[in-house]
């Protein structure tokens, strides 16, 4: 195998995102999910993922929502529990069920639908759906051995996930460019700017312009109305960077149609 091929299987195992990692690292253990994000709008008022049960004992699976905020670089941190953030979606959905347990080798469809409500102004909300499950056990018999009196430690992994819900009422609008483009070791360096009043999802490419090969590439990129600007990285791969282009491409299946594309070399 040459060292381009190589290159290329390192730089699609470095660039597998944050959610993808959290997906894979659930299926290894219960459960995995079909679905990263959930979104609801006047037009796709329903939404559902399946939850699937991989082990061969049943799994007791509690979902709530919890909320994150945003700093203007994009870096997340949670809201407290005893506070409800002006943009929390929860007021304009419901799901269910919320209490389950999956049984072995399974799966649990999770649905939710929009509120709807008069007279509302356009705006965009956002809460996270929190996923925790834990192997179902069932209550032990009642004994009376000395072995139960005595004290038992148990420690199992818990692993919890969340997923980002996103209501939209009315037309929002958005747009993206890239700024303070710098290449450092074949790594391009750049900053995904965005304007208007929703937030964008979707992915990053950088893009042969002699072919419109994508060098490398991230998925699931979201840059929330908290943030304006946040920093990101790709791999050229070598490759001149007149040679270049930075693309961003929405996901149409979470309320977006952005297509924007600028040279590596252009700064705004």
């Amino acid at each position: 195998m040459n060292n381009f091929k190589l290159k290329q299987i390192s730089l699609f195992l470095s660039y597998i995102t944050l959610p993808t990692l959290l997906l894979c690292s659930t299926a290894a253990q219960a459960i995995s999910l079909s679905t990263f994000r959930i979104y609801l709008d006047s037009d796709n008022s329903t939404a559902s993922f399946v939850m699937f049960n991989k082990t061969a004992d049943k799994e007791k699976c509690e979902l709530s929502l919890v909320h994150n905020n945003f700093d203007e670089g994009g870096q997340m941190f949670p809201v407290p529990n005893d506070e409800m953030p002006a943009n929390s979606a929860e007021p304009w959905m419901r799901y269910s069920p919320k209490n389950f347990v999956v049984e072995a080798s399974s799966p649990q469809t999770v649905r939710f639908t929009m509120r709807r409500k008069a007279n509302t102004e356009a705006a965009e909300y956002r809460s996270y759906l929190r996923i925790t499950c834990d192997p179902f056990e069932k209550k032990a018999e009642t004994s009376t051995s000395d072995t139960d009196n005595v004290a038992k430690i148990s420690i199992k992994p818990r692993i919890i996930q969340q997923v980002p819900i996103i209501v939209r009422t009315g037309k929002l609008d958005a747009s993206v460019s890239f700024s303070d483009i710098s290449l450092e070791n074949e790594t391009l360096i750049f900053h995904v700017n965005r304007e208007g009043n929703r937030s964008v999802y979707g992915s990053l490419e950088i893009v042969n312009k002699s072919n419109n090969d994508v060098v490398s590439f991230k998925r699931n990129v979201s840059v929330y109305t908290d943030s304006r600007s946040v920093k990101h990285d790709l791999a050229t791969l070598g490759i001149p960077l007149e040679q270049l282009a930075i693309r961003f491409v929405e996901d149409t299946a979470y309320g977006g149609s952005i297509s924007y594309e600028q040279d590596a070399l252009t700064q705004k």
